[in-house]
């Protein structure tokens, strides 16, 4: 779509600044959960539940998301998430108990799940080929800073107090008017056409899409990429505590670290896809992922670790572009907007398996075998993008 240079920049800012929110759901309030233990007398075990209702909704609701992307339009579906992510987000400040606050959370899932497939939706929408490439690129690089740069804000709120992070998510409320401003609708809503008949049509779409090789190859490669992130988060602030006796902060700035390389990666996608091929491209980047997470407890100190991390970023940006755009590019036409929300579907999987299978194998066998297993795990997905990412 021919657009001047200005609406693209305000679109783009605008669809990168929904992209970045759509991480907060746990970045913003993982660090500060023990500030809710004291105020609500929960446990530490029951503190996790903040975090895990919201994966919950988003696993849940995800694939009507998509419904409502492509039967009722972009425009309508990323104005209601806002408006939810921000409402209940706000809300969450004055819960008088843990299980209101609970209930907040799983319903504020829901609009804040949806943020980063109706960015992906849009882009997909208004740009075509390398451009749209490119612009995915941004996007996975922004959804990698912001991945980092949000526990950090989110933990030093909480040291002030629990309600101060939901005050965040009102942001949400502040983008809704500028995306209903800058974003046209670029897939109206038919009108005088039967809801019921339609919704058949499309899940019977939708049904076909699923057998298509390439649709499960690429959220097979989404539950595997961001298996592979979680496995990262969760495990290396235990790590440098324990080995290293570092404390949550300089954890923090080692997170950091790799999502900026990540994002600086990701914003040279274009070039890197056109000189290796998607296939070259994924297995580059898995065994870049696979090779960092190996090496993580061998390094016999902290800069060793630290050039894991960046081996770790250059292949998440590498991986993570290529996968956003083909799961655009693999949908069949009138069905990107719920093969894209059946994508983030898989990520929020991959999110909550990670630590789950990794703590197993840390009981069994301590963090070395913790790191290993992950790094095994990115060698197997490299393998299958070897045999199948053609």
């Amino acid at each position: 779509m021919a657009e001047s240079k200005l609406a693209h920049r305000l679109r783009v800012g605008t669809l990168l600044t929904m992209g970045g929110f759509g991480v907060m759901g746990g970045g913003l309030l993982a660090p500060a959960l023990p500030a809710l233990i004291e105020p609500f007398a929960i446990d530490e075990a029951s503190a996790g539940l903040v975090l895990s209702v919201y994966t919950l909704a988003a696993a849940l609701t995800l694939p009507f998301t998509g419904l409502l992307l492509d039967l009722l339009g972009r425009k309508t579906v990323g104005i209601c998430c806002l408006l939810i992510d921000g409402s209940f987000g706000l809300l969450g400040t004055t819960a008088p108990s843990f299980g209101v606050l609970l209930g907040f959370r799983f319903l504020q899932g829901i609009g804040i799940a949806g943020l980063i497939p109706v960015a992906m939706t849009v882009v997909s929408d208004w740009y075509e080929g390398e451009q749209r490439l490119r612009i995915m690129g941004f996007l996975s690089g922004t959804i990698a800073v912001a991945a980092v740069v949000i526990p950090l804000l989110g933990g030093t709120l909480g040291e002030i107090s629990w309600r101060h992070p939901f005050l965040v998510y009102g942001f949400s409320l502040l983008l809704a008017p500028v995306f209903f401003v800058l974003v046209p609708e670029s897939a109206p809503r038919t009108r005088g056409q039967d809801i019921r008949a339609r919704t058949g049509a499309y899940v019977g779409g939708l049904v076909r899409a699923l057998k298509l090789q390439a649709v499960r190859e690429v959220f097979l490669h989404s539950f595997g990429t961001y298996f592979l992130l979680y496995s990262l988060v969760t495990f290396v602030p235990l790590f440098l505590s324990t080995a290293y006796g570092l404390g949550s902060g300089v954890a923090g700035v080692a997170i950091a670290l790799n999502g900026f390389v990540a994002a600086l990666v990701a914003g040279r996608a274009v070039g890197i896809n056109r000189r290796l091929g998607r296939r070259l491209t994924l297995v580059s980047g898995y065994l870049a992922i696979g090779l960092s997470l190996g090496t993580i407890p061998l390094w016999p100190g902290v800069a060793g670790v630290a050039l894991s991390l960046v081996l770790y970023g250059v292949g998440m940006g590498v991986v993570q572009p290529v996968i956003f755009n083909w799961a655009t590019t693999a949908a069949p036409a009138g069905l990107t907007g719920s093969i894209v929300a059946l994508f983030n579907t898989l990520k929020f999987i991959g999110m909550t398996a990670a630590p789950v299978a990794l703590r197993g194998v840390h009981a069994i066998g301590g963090m070395p075998w913790t790191f290993a297993a992950a790094g095994a795990v990115a060698v197997l997905w490299s393998l299958r993008a070897a045999a199948r990412s053609g």
